[in-house]
């Protein structure tokens, strides 16, 4: 008989138990957006960029948390990694090579907490006209911008398809992206490695194509667009207000993803373009905020190995990175973000 109510009672412990998980997820999450006690200020630098044109929303999804941002823009990641690395700025989304190539300097004062998401990077070939398989590309005159994540995708792809990039037709082109667009309309070269919404315009212009070819498939480098980042010094003073960004930060891509009309308006806005290119732009475009942190650690020792940073630091790489607030903002454990991919 005592055994038989011992039974029960640890039945209905394990029943109450199980009731109470959800709830203690759900107060998690209601702390999770309870506003800040104190405003919090934030600089976040921003560049006119499809894939992170949602982040012109983040001020608003924000100030539900009692945070103020004030949004500063630069015309180059590399002008973001150097604002938020000496603490001008203390929130950015950069290239997912920046970090690396800020620790091959010596630099250890940016943390990526999120990715963004992938296929911003395009390749573009002249209206007629296709590479269909990668060895096509050998007598191909190609523009690239070396030190872009765009360049990064190509030369990587390059390698992992049987190719010597030092025997390809290189041009380097300087500038903007609007640069290798005049280069391929005066046939100066045949094939652009860029990014959006370059792309986009040449197709709605109508001289443009994308190739069958995609840089966006390496299996070293990936699809990653960007990461967004913080600084070191603001995250271990603020950790609860660098929480509820990345909490907003999700939101802001979740809307995003939901209402790609409003995500082409928000960014033909901002980046003063028609809004049939800004659509285009943002077609191939996949956001989300999954952190693929081995693809960073191949990135960072493709640099090195390539001669773009002094030195290898892909041993160095997973302590500029955390899981801990994508975690909490999306309930999922570090391995399903990214952790091991």
């Amino acid at each position: 008989m005592k055994s038989s109510v011992s039974s029960v009672r640890r039945r209905l412990v394990a029943v109450a138990l199980a009731a109470a998980l959800p709830l203690a997820a759900l107060a998690q999450g209601d702390a999770l957006r309870a506003p800040l006690p104190a405003q919090v200020k934030v600089k976040q630098g921003m560049l006119n960029v499809p894939a992170l044109s949602p982040l012109w929303l983040l001020p608003e999804y924000a100030a539900k948390y009692n945070i103020q941002i004030e949004q500063v823009m630069f015309q180059r990641f590399a002008d973001a990694r150097t604002a938020l690395a000496s603490g001008d700025i203390q929130l950015a989304a950069f290239g997912p090579q920046d970090i690396s190539l800020a620790l091959g300097q010596g630099t250890k004062t940016m943390v990526g907490v999120a990715g963004v998401g992938s296929g911003n990077d395009c390749l573009v070939v002249r209206k007629g006209e296709d590479l269909k398989d990668w060895k096509t590309i050998a007598d191909k005159r190609i523009g690239v911008g070396a030190g872009s994540i765009s360049w990064l995708k190509f030369a990587a792809s390059v390698q992992e398809n049987g190719l010597d990039y030092g025997k390809l037709k290189i041009v380097n082109i300087v500038g903007g992206g609007g640069n290798y667009l005049k280069a391929l309309q005066n046939k100066e070269i045949d094939m652009a490695v860029v990014w959006q919404p370059f792309c986009a315009q040449a197709i709605v212009e109508g001289f443009g194509a994308y190739p069958t070819i995609d840089h966006n498939r390496s299996k070293t480098v990936g699809g990653l667009i960007s990461v967004l980042a913080v600084n070191r010094g603001f995250m271990d003073q603020n950790r609860d207000a660098v929480q509820r960004l990345v909490v907003a930060y999700v939101d802001v891509l979740n809307f995003a993803k939901a209402n790609p009309d409003r995500w082409a308006k928000i960014y033909a806005e901002k980046a003063g373009l028609p809004e049939n290119v800004a659509a285009e732009s943002i077609r191939i475009t996949q956001l989300d905020p999954v952190l693929p942190l081995e693809s960073i650690k191949r990135i960072s020792k493709f640099l090195s190995e390539n001669g773009v940073i002094p030195r290898d630091v892909s041993g160095e790489v997973a302590q500029a990175y955390t899981y801990d607030f994508l975690s909490r903002a999306t309930g999922k454990p570090a391995a399903q973000l990214g952790l091991g991919q």
